[in-house]
């Protein structure tokens, strides 16, 4: 009889960690700005400013690409490279996009699911590719990714220097309901902006980053580069390339975009340049987070095996942090939105997914399984005849 593999310990921390910065950059569209996030007069002080710069530098983008590797990661585990289990993550797939609907209808403009599901369908084109094969595309989509936002960048500027009175976005209408409106007006301007953040930020600038994320997780998992006796990953030479080159680059990003905020004329140009810089130097941070997280497992296992649960069931915890973060900020909850300092959002993150953790942590222990996970597996499960 074959006994069941047990689960590794670094996936399930990892995607417990990477909740948190997902939390922390999602948190600023709930509380200052639907659209904008946190953007001019809500990053004004010293206390606001650093707290911005903290989320831009160290937590946007990077945790983005770290949950997009785990999701390539986990991907090869649920082939395990069987052609007969594609079907199986097809599906995962088209319920995903389902979740994702229903979560960006209801709940949260920046819902992820959607896209991953999409992607995923794209990603199952790969899974039985060389690792030759996968590299090259990762490498070709990075650069493409690269240039694109380098010409769209260098368009803005120039469109600018051209017309000094080129307006820039109009507030979101979702930030009036927001404010003062009931939860059936949010809908409709809540799917207005998904529509442009998702053919916007989440496709063409977010987009392909994380699916060469997928394709690296996918590359890493059939090396069993997470296991806990795997050495495939250089855990000092990772950290090293990606805090010596990744920290100086989001500095500079981080400063760009700080300066540009409090500046008499704000440049669209310039933000999206400090974004820009700030997402090319992305994977260097998310590798040295990953790295980091791998050299100290072995030896404070027990003390950081706490985030393992909210990892086992980061479905769950993700679509909870947005019904959290709507009852905290909305007019049909607590009514906090705009009403509190950046500083103050930011512990208010950190808060949530500290409670998170110790709800995952109480639910698994007795259910052992999230329930949007659960429900996942139902969905998916195969029927043998």
């Amino acid at each position: 009889m074959e006994l069941k593999r047990e689960r590794d310990l670094a996936p399930d921390v990892l995607r417990g960690f990477a909740l948190l910065g997902i939390l922390l950059v999602n948190i600023q569209f709930f509380a200052v700005d639907s659209s904008e996030g946190a953007r001019g007069q809500w990053i004004e002080g010293f206390a606001n400013g650093s707290a911005a710069f903290i989320i831009f530098a160290l937590f946007q983008g990077k945790f983005y690409l770290l949950f997009s590797f785990l999701y390539g990661y986990s991907s090869h585990y649920i082939v395990q490279g069987e052609r007969s289990n594609r079907r199986r993550w097809l599906k995962r797939c088209m319920y995903l996009m389902i979740i994702g609907a229903l979560h960006f209808t209801f709940l949260w403009q920046g819902d992820i699911l959607f896209a991953y599901g999409l992607f995923g369908l794209l990603l199952a084109l790969f899974f039985f590719r060389q690792d030759k094969t996968i590299k090259r595309w990762a490498v070709g989509i990075f650069t493409v990714q690269t240039l694109l936002l380098t010409l769209v960048a260098t368009g803005i500027y120039f469109a600018e220097r051209s017309d000094p009175n080129l307006e820039a976005l109009s507030p979101s209408a979702l930030d009036e309901v927001m404010r003062s409106g009931t939860y059936p007006e949010s809908i409709v301007p809540r799917l207005e902006l998904w529509v442009i953040g998702f053919f916007g930020s989440g496709v063409f600038i977010m987009g392909g980053l994380a699916f060469v994320a997928f394709l690296l997780g996918l590359r890493a998992a059939r090396a069993s580069a997470l296991s806990s006796d795997s050495g495939v990953i250089n855990t000092k030479r990772w950290m090293f390339i990606g805090y010596g080159y990744g920290i100086p680059l989001q500095l500079v990003a981080g400063t760009i975009y700080l300066s540009n905020e409090n500046a008499p004329d704000t440049s669209e140009a310039i933000y999206l340049i400090s974004v820009l810089v700030s997402l090319v130097g992305a994977p260097l941070l998310t590798m040295a987070y990953i790295a980091t997280i791998l050299r100290l497992l072995p030896r404070f296992a027990a003390k950081m095996s706490w985030m393992r649960a909210a990892g086992q069931m980061s479905l769950t915890t993700y679509l909870i942090q947005s019904i959290l973060q709507m009852l905290i900020f909305a007019p049909w909850g607590l009514g906090l939105f705009q009403k509190i300092d950046m500083w103050a959002v930011l512990l208010f993150g950190i808060a949530i997914w500290l409670l998170q953790i110790r709800l995952a942590n109480w639910w698994i222990n007795r259910f052992g399984q999230g329930p949007a996970e659960r429900v996942m597996s139902r969905m998916t499960r195969v029927k043998i005849n």
